[in-house]
């Protein structure tokens, strides 16, 4: 069914509980027929309606949906404070029954969205509205804490900032302040380097009454009841319909899309009549989602098809069996509960749950002779538990980090290094340890969790811990697959104690992330000795990737990836300047007694 006319209302006005009123445009096949709402509640523009991934609402529209699209409270025409989070769960709840009341609604509600809207329509399904049959949350996370707001306990500085400072100006907008926006801009123009700026927070110092929330953020640093409280994760049992999740994995919030599909599938395999849980990622990264991600083009296979996606999902739960469109999916989709893409493959695949019951464990433990310093050292990836062997070492400078290259960040590719890049720059310094294995006899596809277990000693108070995996082809070129972080402080336990508690394993893979036991309200952050050898776990998340037969697997471990993650000051104040940052020697154990590993589920 395909309406050929669409009438457009712009700013119609919805009344939230306490007065507010929040503005819409509204999209409306004509036709006598009451038909189904599809809504948007954005905080980026209405008149917008994320087309920098999503097809023109128009086009929803014409196979019969009413779209509605509206302004967060506080957010471009809408009235009211903006304050991200804070207002969704209830503003939701109350433009979702207006929505449904709209004259030519049949009564039924779905949503769409990716990242902030995302997270929106989670929330909002938390409401059991009966309205609400369906939602469709894309590129976002289970909470704002991790892997949103933090990752390993270290700040997400470039996706944090960069959006800040994104929000920001509308918000100085709005107070008419002109030349403030026109600063605003001029910052985010120029973010890679100005994120050097010290202390922490240098950059926002001129704007706060604008960003409150951000000095918030920064203050809660551990994932405490100013998080839980409106984390998606703690209302799982609430969330009881329909949810299609789409991820990408080069996006920044790719382990908390999982996570949500993971939950909710668990409670809908106990009691089906909560909704069926499907799950779609592609290569991409956070905006766009098209083929070429940062420099590595994925092939056609790769085209965003999430569109034609969601229309048969749409159909699929709001309407009839004779009512659905008939609209073509490639083969991404043959409508399984998990479709995922298989990075150097370049083909999708499909699998009844995630991760696949078919995955095993695969460990790579580490090995060198004392020198895997660069690509010119003699560091080694192996299946061969280690024995008797020399530690390695290096200097971590937080003045001289080692810089980004591609990676689950956000949201901007000119902006923010991110997605697939070549890492034999970064591979080339004495600061970080690389360590591979031979090229390989045969492809290798890992689908499933990936995380590292170091065993370390430091001679900072707090420093972190980094990781990134990649695949070396013939020529030397190094892909990045995934990567990670780990604050010692909050990560970091004395080995006998590691080992006592889980037997030195890396823990289970559902473990991978997301509020597990190193992130516990109350936890007091651990300040280091450097006569100890601590065990850190090291979670680089998800991804289903092929390693071409004659390339290697690569890990590389060193102290920073900036701006991805904050430096650390190696001083134990996050907020040091320049001046104050110290020095670290770093030591990484790799013998019998320190079986250092990389963790990989293999097919």
């Amino acid at each position: 069914m395909r309406y050929d006319r669409v009438q457009t209302t712009c700013d119609v006005a919805a009344e939230m509980r306490d007065g507010v009123k929040l503005y819409a445009d509204i999209y409306k096949p004509e036709t006598a027929e009451k038909v189904p709402v599809l809504l948007l509640r954005t905080p980026y523009d209405k008149s917008t309606a994320q087309t920098c991934v999503y097809l023109d609402t128009m086009w929803y529209a014409r196979y019969g949906y009413m779209v509605v699209v509206q302004d967060c409270r506080g957010r471009y025409r809408s009235e009211g404070e903006f304050y991200p989070y804070k207002y969704e769960t209830a503003d939701s709840e109350d433009t979702i029954k207006w929505a449904a009341s709209l004259p030519g609604s049949n009564g039924e509600v779905a949503m769409y969205g990716f990242s902030y809207p995302g997270s929106v329509q989670l929330l909002a399904a938390s409401n059991k509205l009966p309205q609400l049959k369906t939602i469709m949350p894309a590129m976002t996370g289970c909470n704002f804490y991790e892997p949103w707001t933090y990752e390993g306990g270290s700040l997400t500085q470039g996706f944090i900032q960069s959006w800040t400072l994104s929000l920001a100006r509308d918000t100085a907008l709005r107070a008419g302040d002109v030349a403030g926006m026109k600063r605003i801009l001029g910052v985010l123009g120029q973010y890679n380097s100005m994120a050097y700026a010290t202390p922490l927070n240098a950059l926002f110092e001129e704007i706060k009454s604008y960003v409150p929330y951000y000095f918030d953020w920064v203050e809660h640093d551990t994932y405490d009841d100013y998080w839980k409280k409106i984390a998606v994760q703690e209302r799982y049992d609430d969330i009881s319909l329909p949810v299609l999740h789409v991820g990408g994995w080069y996006d920044i919030f790719i382990s908390g899309t999982i996570k949500n599909f993971i939950a909710l599938r668990e409670l809908q395999k106990n009691d089906p009549k909560r909704g069926r849980q499907k799950l779609l990622i592609g290569p991409w990264h956070h905006v766009p989602w098209q083929p070429k991600v940062g420099c590595v083009y994925f092939g056609s296979e790769a085209e965003n098809i999430v569109d034609l996606v969601q229309l048969k999902w749409l159909d699929q739960q709001m309407r009839s069996t004779d009512q659905t469109n008939s609209s073509t999916v490639s083969s991404a989709d043959a409508d399984p509960d998990v479709s995922v893409f298989i990075l150097g493959a370049n083909k999708w695949a499909h699998f009844d749950s995630w991760p696949p019951t078919s995955a095993k464990q695969m460990n790579l433990f580490l090995h060198s002779g004392g020198r895997a310093n660069a690509t010119a050292g003699d560091g080694m990836l192996s299946t061969k538990s280690p024995e008797s062997e020399p530690w390695d070492s290096f200097i971590y400078d937080p003045t001289f980090p080692v810089p980004s290259s591609g990676g689950h960040g956000c949201c901007f590719e000119d902006m923010l290094p991110m997605g697939a890049c070549d890492q034999s720059s970064n591979q080339m310094r004495n600061d970080v340890l690389v360590y591979s294995t031979p090229p390989l006899a045969a492809d290798l596809t890992v689908a499933g969790a990936v995380s590292v277990l170091i065993y370390a000693s430091t001679t900072a108070v707090d420093t972190d811990f980094t990781a990134v995996l990649s695949e070396v082809d013939a020529g030397g070129r190094a892909i990045n697959v995934c990567n990670g972080i780990a604050r010692a402080s909050r990560c970091a336990v004395p080995k006998e104690e590691y080992v006592k508690s889980s037997g030195g394993s890396a823990g289970a893979i559902d473990d991978i992330l997301l509020a597990s036991r190193r992130f516990k309200t109350g936890d007091a952050k651990r300040v280091l000795s450097g006569e100890k050898v601590y065990a850190i776990e090291i979670h680089l998340g998800w991804i289903a990737a092929m390693f071409r037969e004659g390339h290697r697997i690569r890990l590389e471990i060193s102290s920073s990836n900036f701006p991805h993650y904050e430096r650390n000051t190696n001083t134990g104040n996050r907020f040091a300047d320049l001046s104050e940052f110290k020095t670290a020697r770093q030591i990484i154990f790799h013998d019998k007694d320190h079986p250092s590993a990389l963790y990989l589920q293999v097919l």
